[in-house]
């Protein structure tokens, strides 16, 4: 489970992750399966229910070469984009 104040955080990593996985033309099965993880526990991480570890996310870089760096760049991108202006 994740704490409310990273749920925001979660659930955008878990949405880059989904398209990433879904570029490459992988099931939630191929990815988690070569990113030696259950099933269910990537399907978790997608839908911003839990927050990968930092193995998990070496695991994820090494075995599908999605680079981690571009997607915090990106995870700040959008928390710019979206802050509200005071």
């Amino acid at each position: 489970m994740v704490k409310e104040e990273n749920k925001p955080f979660a659930e955008l990593l878990g949405k880059i992750l989904k398209r990433r996985r879904i570029e490459m033309d992988m099931t939630q099965a191929e990815f988690a399966w070569i990113t030696k993880m259950s099933e269910e526990g990537y399907g978790r991480i997608e839908r911003g229910e839990s927050i990968p570890t930092s193995l998990t996310l070496s695991r994820i870089h090494n075995n599908t070469g999605i680079s981690i760096d571009r997607i915090f760049q990106e995870i700040d991108r959008i928390k710019k984009t979206n802050k509200p202006k005071e």
